[in-house]
């Protein structure tokens, strides 16, 4: 078939479609009968239209899912959840030292002063090699040495970190509630938290119940945090709801705190992360080092530091999960990992640009509003009694609400295209089906 052929038939389908089509006044271009004028009138009708909906189009497509929070006050009915409680305990180098000669003189005896304060520094995943401290396993310090049995017999166990556990006035045993979880310094303590790899059960409040109210006692120095029970005690966590608790500054404190918590939408699931700006907690990112029960915002920044170090040294400090067991450092990589942590210190490499974490969607907002510690004259007991209370339940909670999401870009992309064309999905498809039909009458 000839050039002209070809050309000349696909003129004639185009004309059937156009006086054909259901979109309003196309019909008026292709009508030969009508003046010039008409035609011409129409065309730049259809035009000035096809600007409008481009513009309005453009601006439209600025926008995908849009998610907006909305305060709600209905509170007689709420049910509460007490807040995650952590202690770690606070490195004194003294007596950790003194424990771990005790414990393995035939590591530390050889060394000196300076060395041995580098491990038992270690054993808190701190501390700063210098000279021959950092020299490489099989020179001072043995290749095999079971560093995280080291960390878990120096650290104290719970046992020898709290007692006499109550809530809201219930006697509890203090290690069954407070689990073993992770942190960067080693084994920490976590009352009411959703990250121990086990059965859990969280402490909830209510209108019957009252203000939560948890008591133990303080055998021993620690850093105590308060966090929502998905999360972990980080370095990044907000300096306000952490304090250091010693026990010869005082023998009683006081802490008072207050939660907001945040409500999702049920269609926000439907949604991607990227879009809501959240993860649930059953939304662990599938990596390796990933390892935690529930996402938390904690969690994810401690499994993207185990991943640097692994990428640069490795392999993981052993203070870190025992889920990273099998990568554990020996005394070279430990080197490794605290030469790096200086070298980024030194240099003042900024975290939050390589923090690919985001938030939990069902974390909480706590604020401490009073914090006492003082001496009670004829206290019973050693060490410092604790209380961790609520100030009042809570009567504000945050909805987080999908304002817009694609479905409604596509209803508004149809509404448009109607108003101007009084055109649908059908007309759409009449395109296809006029065009491919043999035109007739022309």
């Amino acid at each position: 078939m000839r050039v002209p052929e070809v050309v000349q038939r696909l003129k004639k389908r185009f004309i059937f479609f156009g006086r054909n089509s259901s979109v309003h006044g196309l019909q008026y271009v292709f009508d030969a009968d009508r003046s010039l004028f008409s035609r011409l009138f129409w065309l730049l009708t259809l035009l000035a239209c096809l600007g409008c909906l481009y513009m309005m189009m453009q601006h439209a497509g600025q926008y995908g899912v849009e998610v907006n929070f909305t305060p709600d006050t209905r509170y007689l009915n709420w049910t509460t959840t007490f807040p995650g409680v952590t202690l770690c305990e606070e490195l004194a180098t003294k007596f950790v030292l003194r424990k771990f000669s005790a414990l393995y003189p035939d590591l530390l005896n050889p060394l000196n002063f300076d060395h041995k304060r580098y491990l038992a520094d270690i054993l808190f995943a701190r501390g700063e090699c210098i000279g021959t401290q950092c020299d490489p396993c099989g020179t001072t310090v043995a290749c095999d040495v079971p560093w995280r049995n080291y960390i878990e017999h120096v650290h104290k166990s719970c046992s020898e970190l709290i007692s006499e556990c109550s809530y809201d006035d219930v006697p509890f045993p203090c290690c069954e509630y407070f689990r073993q979880v992770d942190s960067e310094h080693g084994p920490c303590f976590s009352f009411n938290t959703l990250q121990h790899k086990g059965l859990t059960s969280l402490f909830v409040m209510n209108m019957t119940t009252g203000p939560g109210v948890l008591m133990f006692r303080l055998l021993a120095d620690a850093e105590l945090s308060i966090h929502s029970p998905e999360e972990l005690s980080t370095n990044n966590h907000d300096v306000k709801l952490k304090h250091v608790i010693r026990t010869l500054s005082g023998n009683r404190v006081e802490l008072l705190f207050s939660v907001v918590e945040i409500v999702n939408d049920v269609q926000l699931q439907r949604e991607s992360v990227e879009d809501r700006g959240c993860r649930y907690l059953h939304e662990v990112p599938e990596d390796r080092f990933h390892t935690y029960p529930v996402y938390s915002y904690g969690a994810c920044l401690l499994a993207e530091s185990a991943k640097e170090l692994y990428q640069h040294c490795g392999c993981v400090h052993p203070a870190r999960d025992l889920t990273y067991e099998k990568i554990f450092c020996n005394y070279t990589g430990i080197n490794c990992w605290n030469a790096y942590e200086a070298h980024k210190a030194k240099v003042g490499e900024d975290k939050s640009a390589k923090d690919d974490c985001v938030p939990s969607c069902v974390e909480s907002e706590l604020k401490t509003i009073h914090y006492a510690k003082r001496w009670v004259k004829d206290q019973p007991g050693v060490g410092t009694l604790v209380e961790v209370k609520m100030i009042s339940l809570p009567t504000l909670r945050y909805q987080r609400n999908l304002l817009r999401d694609n479905l409604d870009l596509v209803v508004a992309v149809g509404g448009t295209v109607g108003l101007f064309f009084s055109a649908s999905i059908l007309s759409l498809l009449e395109v296809f089906y006029l065009i491919l039909r043999p035109p007739v009458n022309l």
